[in-house]
């Protein structure tokens, strides 16, 4: 498309901003309310097919749906006459138009100067994206198309940093992309530098592909270079699932090695060895920079969360066993959660109430009161069936020594002894706590052993 101005609809175009696989951005004034807009156009050869301006539009009613400071508005999508018979059409998103540079732009005149964006800075940068990374994937969008170029910096905000506020653009262009190309070199044509392995085996992957190529960018962001580098896109996109990225310490020796196996953990290649979300990967970094983690990244307390789910948006009942008592016990906080100066604040213990007691326990004696843990079991109750046990031993001893005199006093009329009284002792005598005392005789005469 020309540079020349242009009408769609209301809208004036009159500079273009960026081009790439997809099509034009261009900034627009909206000559009805007098507004400024960045308008994306489609490719020409690509707005005559019916089925892709369908697909188009779809994705754009998606991306609408998604409300987030960091991440570009949708405001219109039109489908306009270009000729004066109305046969050419163009299709076309009315956007937020934002202020600023991109991070593509910020880096080449960082590189200029010959330094590295502030470890604060960088921070900064990656909370703005996680949140809205984080908020997209929940609402099951994943970007697939995460580069420097599509993160624009907003300096429209006066509480900004120097360098502006995230805000992410062009969501869903990557699915696109695959859905209108039957080749994987056609699918991603402008972007192999960022792309997950996944994606260059032709996948369209899940949200970890989009934390894969934030890691990239942090990669490139600590050392001045991207990861994977070669001739053309095929060099690039057989070391994305071949080869192991140089660490990061190797090329800039100021990163820490904490940072470093951040980093290389993020470039993982395989999706479950990977951070599990953006603000995980972005709150290991503040803690490997030892930098205090974002206020706005940590969980909510138990008390601020949607009903039936945990800080990660889980429902509850798919961490409990069906028809399980579940005890919850609460687990000290990992990772950057511990640092000093930094503490969550103390979450409130689920815990299991006690059943009612018995009315022998009721009629008990009074003791001091010793606070136990909600969650421990009492232990079981042994004594009573250990003195059941003893008292059936000593009946069975009495017996026996029943028996025992019986074959004596035999024995004794054999022999023809006198009939006499004979003194009795008591030779065994059992005192037990809590039983009356139970005395076992066992009789002999006296002398009989002589």
């Amino acid at each position: 498309m020309s540079t020349e101005l242009r009408h769609l609809g209301k809208y004036e175009l009159q500079k273009r901003l960026a081009h790439g696989g997809m099509g034009e951005v261009w900034k627009a004034r909206d000559t009805q309310l007098g507004r400024y807009v960045a308008i994306k156009l489609l490719r020409t050869d690509m707005r005559h097919n019916p089925d892709f301006v369908a697909r188009f539009e779809r994705e754009a009613q998606l991306i609408a749906a998604l409300r987030h400071s960091h991440i570009v508005q949708i405001h219109d999508f039109q489908v306009a006459s270009t000729s004066a018979d109305g046969e050419d059409t163009m299709a076309y998103m009315v956007m937020d138009y934002v202020e600023g540079q991109t991070l593509a732009d910020y880096l080449r005149a960082t590189s200029r100067k010959g330094q590295f964006p502030p470890a604060t800075d960088i921070l900064y940068l990656f909370t703005g994206i996680s949140l809205a990374l984080d908020y997209a994937h929940k609402q099951g969008m994943v970007h697939r198309d995460i580069k420097p170029a599509n993160i624009l910096l907003d300096q429209r905000l006066p509480n900004a940093k120097p360098m502006g506020e995230p805000v992410l653009t062009d969501f869903g262009i990557a699915r696109l992309q695959g859905a209108a190309s039957r080749t994987v070199i056609g699918s991603l044509l402008g972007t192999p530098l960022y792309i997950s392995p996944e994606q260059a085996q032709g996948h369209h992957g899940d949200r970890r592909g989009d934390l894969y190529s934030l890691g990239v960018i942090l990669y490139e962001m600590v050392t001045g270079v991207t990861p994977f580098r070669g001739a053309n896109t095929l060099a690039i996109l057989m070391q994305h699932l071949h080869e192991m990225p140089t660490p990061p310490a190797l090329i800039n020796p100021n990163i820490s090695a904490e940072l470093s196996a951040v980093i290389l953990k993020s470039l993982a290649k395989k999706p479950e060895d990977r951070f599990s979300s953006a603000s995980e990967l972005t709150l290991a970094m503040a803690e490997a920079m030892h930098l205090p983690p974002p206020a706005r990244l940590l969980p909510l307390p138990a008390s601020d969360l949607p009903l039936g789910k945990n800080a990660n948006g889980v429902h509850l009942s798919s961490l409990t066993p069906t028809g399980g008592l579940h005890i919850g016990v609460q687990q000290p906080a990992a990772g950057p959660y511990r640092q000093a100066g930094n503490a969550l604040p103390p979450q409130r213990a689920v815990t299991t109430p006690l059943p009612a007691a018995t009315p022998s326990q009721a009629a008990a004696p009074a003791v001091p009161h010793q606070p136990a843990p909600a969650d421990v079991p009492a232990p079981p109750r042994r004594n009573k069936g250990r003195k059941i046990r003893l008292i059936a031993f000593l009946i069975l001893v009495l017996i026996l020594g029943s028996a025992g005199l019986v074959l004596l006093k035999g024995h004794m009329t054999r022999y023809k002894l006198r009939s006499t009284t004979l003194p009795i002792r008591p030779l065994v005598a059992f005192t037990m706590p809590g039983l009356k005392h139970l005395p076992l005789r066992l009789l002999f005469p006296t002398g009989f052993l002589a």
